[in-house]
């Protein structure tokens, strides 16, 4: 073939590939929007899909600082969460508005500002801009179609997460009689102990239901971790935490048997710590904190050979909870020494999730949780590496 006849056929064909191209790179596209739309509202993972990861990333940065006037810093901190969300249906549209221009554009509907119109027109279902020829009609229907199907995701969305934020708040009401502002375990065992409601298996029971469905919510959900409480002096972090704490100091003053031959004391708060220590770890890794799976706890074991295992709590501040818990917690004076490894043993497995999502959220201080959260960097804008964390206790 002579040169000049090849290089015809060459740039003959260039723009049929560039169209071939641009309709792979719309479909692409719009499957991304489509599996994002699907894992976040349909079958929730426990991780933010990369569409939301970047939405939220983004808003983050653009609604997250820090001021000089803490009450307007707070306030605007507040309304992230909720912004990233109702974000995250706009970039599903503009997405497959910008999926479909390339589309249209590959099939040769016309110009891109022709192309972008038909495909705002069809997403919309407005119908201001009509394609020619029945294949690209076609093509206008499907999009359409996709449009109202995410109209129709995000109406159920929406509800689902205000109703999940509604059960957090209420179980966090339920449980500030006992807790206190801010909750502490120790404020709600010595409370617990004052309404002869210590041992109240019901009382257990409704505990560890409602840190099963902060499980189920906010794994499925992660924005949820972000929703800033109905009251700014509460954290929800605290009151799981407190919960937990208020098992872990309650295990700490009797020995752990493991040999299942004696009934195990304080049956409640050991149903508690089973099922919340597993809920706080899944929660913070759905959150993207890096974080290990808990060990189980009838693994919790103290090594009185190698000391206590790496806290936040210090073994002051335990001692003096016992002191404050003098009249339910009934620890000798020589055996405080083996209380505290078998609470350090049990903190540990939830030690950094609680400080790790405490600094995440951004909570109200609480004796030992939010008073002492880990430095969280903000959330990655496209890595799927887990958000860097800072552990150290600095103040300390």
């Amino acid at each position: 073939m002579h040169p000049l006849d090849l290089l015809a056929s060459t740039s003959a064909s260039t723009p049929a590939i560039w169209d071939v191209l641009m309709v792979l790179v719309g479909i692409i596209l719009v499957c991304c929007v489509l599996v994002s739309a699907l894992e976040t509202v349909v079958l929730p993972r426990n991780s933010f899909t990369r569409i939301s990861r970047v939405t939220f990333a983004i808003v983050n940065r653009l609604l997250v600082h820090r001021g000089r006037n803490k009450d307007r810093w707070t306030h605007i901190r507040g309304l992230y969460a909720p912004v990233a969300l109702v974000s995250l249906p706009l970039v599903w549209m503009i997405s497959v508005i910008i999926g479909f221009t390339f589309i249209f554009w590959g099939v040769g509907t016309g110009s891109w500002t022709w192309c972008f119109e038909i495909s705002g027109s069809s997403v919309t279902t407005l119908g201001f801009a009509k394609p020619d020829g029945a294949s690209h009609a076609w093509i206008s229907f499907v999009e359409a179609i996709i449009g109202l199907g995410l109209v129709a995701l995000l109406i159920s969305y929406l509800p689902t997460i205000y109703a999940a934020y509604h059960e957090r708040e209420k179980g966090m009401r339920t449980l500030r009689p006992f807790s206190g502002v801010p909750a502490t375990g120790v404020n709600l065992l010595n409370n617990l102990n004052n309404f002869a409601a210590l041992d109240n298996t019901e009382l257990w029971k409704n505990a560890s239901g409602w840190l099963l469905e902060l499980d189920q919510t906010h794994t499925a959900f992660s924005a949820l971790c972000y929703f800033p409480e109905s009251a700014p002096t509460q954290s929800w972090v605290a009151s799981v935490a407190a919960l937990l704490d208020a098992g872990a100091l309650l295990l700490s003053a009797v020995p752990i048997d493991l040999s299942g031959g004696s009934p195990v004391p304080h049956e409640g708060a050991m149903v508690v710590l089973a099922h919340g220590v597993p809920a706080l770890n899944a929660i913070g890794r759905a959150a993207g904190l890096p974080l290990e799976p808990p060990v189980p706890l009838l693994e919790l074991v103290p090594d009185k050979s190698g000391g206590s295992p790496e806290i936040s709590v210090t073994k002051d501040e335990y001692m003096a909870a016992l002191d404050k818990l003098d009249g339910v917690l009934h620890v000798p004076a020589d055996g405080r020494e083996a209380a505290w490894l078998r609470f350090a043993a049990v903190r540990h497995s939830y030690d950094r999730a609680a400080r790790g999502l405490a600094g995440l959220t951004l909570a109200a201080p609480a004796p030992w949780t939010t008073d002492r959260p880990a430095k969280v960097s903000r959330p990655r804008l496209a890595s799927t590496k887990p958000i860097a964390v800072d552990w150290s206790l600095t103040d300390r």
